[in-house]
C-alpha cells in the first residue's frame, strides 16, 4: 500500500486520518507513519486498505456508493469487511 494510495483512499471518501485509523482499529500515529512512509501497514488492516483502494476506484464517480462506503468506514472494521466480502460475491 503506497502513500499514494492511502491518499487515494482518503480523499474518495471524505475521511480524516484519524476516521481512517478508527475504523481499522491502530492510532491516528500509526496511521501518520504511513502516510509519512516511516512504515507500511500489514495483516488484516493492509488486507482491507488493499480493498478499499480497489472499491474507491470503482465508486470514484458515484457518490451514493461513495457515502455507502464512507458510513461503513465510520462503523469500524467488522462492518467493512463484510461489506468487502459480500461485494467480492456478489462481483
Amino acid at each position: 500500500m503506497t502513500i499514494a494510495e492511502i491518499a487515494f483512499i482518503k480523499a474518495t471518501f471524505n475521511l480524516d486520518s484519524r476516521a481512517l485509523a478508527k475504523a481499522l482499529n491502530v492510532s491516528p500515529a500509526t496511521v501518520g507513519r504511513w502516510e509519512s512512509g516511516e512504515s507500511e501497514p500489514t495483516g488484516l488492516q493492509a488486507e482491507v486498505l488493499r480493498a478499499l483502494h480497489n472499491v474507491a476506484l470503482q465508486v470514484q464517480n458515484d457518490e451514493v456508493q461513495k457515502q455507502i462506503v464512507a458510513g461503513l468506514i465510520v462503523l469500524g472494521i467488522g462492518a467493512l469487511i463484510f461489506y468487502l466480502l459480500t461485494r467480492n460475491q456478489q462481483a
